[in-house]
């Protein structure tokens, strides 16, 4: 009889164990599928980071890309920038209306195949600048003088419309402040590099 009460106190006392064993057991399994959920949710989040970063990463491209399309040319001594064409047909250093001073000069033709009047002087001045030592140049003025007349008479179709189609010829002015070379500078509508002419003055 006490052999048989031993034996169903030990068969509780295993159920008993059984019995604590069990929710210690689940436990970290139920943890388990938590951090999986988790880790899931990590995972799925970081994918779509790493697609708007790519997505965002691609514009920037395409932007760059597009901004680096030149919308000017120069070849053979013809600068077109916004369907005007200003052709170099010379250049020399001649005395300016500033006294003890020079002016460097820049002859050209421009022609027009906009559909409207042009003022080349400011599609010019625009696009076109002078450099010397690295430091920027100024415009200047031709002295008013009898032989300067046609060059003066240049100047001043420059400021003047020109009609769409037409031709006309013009002239540029730098004045320059050493004999050091002069740096001419050609750039588009985006303000980006598309020629540089280097001028000797002696």
């Amino acid at each position: 009889m006490s052999h048989v009460k031993n034996i169903a106190a030990l068969g509780s006392l295993l159920l008993l164990l059984a019995g604590c064993g069990s929710p210690s057991q689940q436990e970290p399994e139920t943890g388990s599928h938590r951090q999986s959920a988790s880790t899931t949710a990590q995972r799925s989040s970081s994918s779509s980071n790493s697609s708007s970063s790519q997505a965002t990463s691609s514009k920037k491209v395409s932007a760059s890309s597009s901004s680096q399309a030149k919308t000017a040319t120069f070849s053979q001594q013809q600068f077109t920038i916004n369907h005007v064409t200003f052709k170099l047909t010379g250049e020399k250093v001649t005395a300016s209306a500033t006294a003890n001073r020079n002016l460097f000069v820049l002859y050209y033709t421009v022609t027009n195949h906009q559909a409207k009047e042009i003022i080349p002087a400011d599609i010019w001045q625009a696009a076109v600048s002078a450099t010397q030592n690295g430091k920027k140049l100024g415009t200047g003025n031709l002295a008013f003088t009898t032989s300067q007349t046609t060059d003066n008479n240049k100047l001043n179709r420059t400021v003047m419309p020109v009609k769409a189609g037409k031709t006309v010829t013009g002239l540029a002015t730098f004045e320059p402040k050493t004999t050091q070379p002069v740096t001419i500078t050609f750039k588009d509508t985006h303000h980006q590099v598309v020629h540089v002419s280097h001028y000797p003055l002696n």
